[in-house]
């Protein structure tokens, strides 16, 4: 048996899956040449896959972040402590 949330959820997935936006009002990079529009789910996903940010230039990130923190005790003349590495993000779990 499904509860209230679970159940708005599977509506929300299901009406998004029946929502299609043409391709005359996508951009290029968002149309599917294949049919006559692309669905509001898939729109979302392609939306969700190009803001997010890839593994790679995250750790890079959290590393300069650390080398600056550890340049910053340096030139201070304090004694360098060590800086945790940040939690993993989401899709890394």
């Amino acid at each position: 048996m499904m509860n209230g949330y679970e159940l708005l959820s599977k509506l929300d997935r299901q009406l998004k899956e029946c929502l299609y936006i043409s391709n005359e009002c996508l951009p290029d990079g968002f149309r599917d040449e294949r049919t006559d529009g692309v669905s509001l789910s898939t729109l979302e996903r392609k939306c969700d896959e190009r803001d997010r940010e890839s593994e790679y230039a995250y750790t890079q990130r959290q590393k300069a972040a650390r080398v600056k923190i550890y340049a910053e005790h340096i030139a201070s003349g304090q004694e360098i402590t060590y800086v945790p590495k940040c939690p993993p993000l989401p899709w890394q779990w």
